[in-house]
């Protein structure tokens, strides 16, 4: 038997399957719906990241996972989905809850540039959500309707 076919063999068989890594996006989504901590603790945060964005899209309206999806974001160092993921909470809050906001900024300030941060807490600050239309909304899932009908608004006067 030829040593580097058998070592090749071996090398295959421990690699995970297909299946296998399925199964494993599959648990860790069951594992985030049962789990009601804010930190995420596993061991793939962004295949978890992922999957909360999409719950936020299906389900905007429900902040712990707003709230989740920023700290997923800030935990896997990914500066533009924590802006897309402030943006939408901003975008569901509607000048809501300040103090929460402030917190999630300030906590993610070091991933933020800081031109986004400044805009971020003057739109927390005043209220005035059109000023989010001038953030990169690539991974806002929630501001395409939002963001788009408020820059128009604001062209037409």
């Amino acid at each position: 038997m030829n040593p580097a076919v058998g070592q090749a063999e071996v090398a295959q068989d421990e690699r995970p399957s297909r299946s296998d890594l399925e199964l494993c996006k599959l648990q860790i989504m069951f594992s985030l719906q049962a789990d009601k901590r804010l930190i995420y603790v596993g061991v793939q945060p962004t295949v978890a990241l992922r999957y909360l964005t999409r719950l936020v899209a299906a389900r905007p309206r429900v902040l712990r996972n707003h709230i989740r999806r920023v700290y997923l974001s800030i935990q896997c160092a990914d500066s533009e989905r924590v802006t897309g993921a402030l943006i939408d909470l901003l975008l569901v809050l509607r000048g809501r809850g300040q103090f929460l906001v402030n917190r999630l900024i300030q906590q993610a300030g070091p991933l933020l540039l800081s031109e986004h941060r400044i805009t971020m807490n003057k739109a927390v600050d005043t209220r005035e959500l059109d000023l989010l239309s001038s953030l990169p909304l690539d991974y806002s899932v929630l501001s395409n309707g939002r963001c788009t009908r408020l820059s128009i608004q604001k062209q037409l006067h």
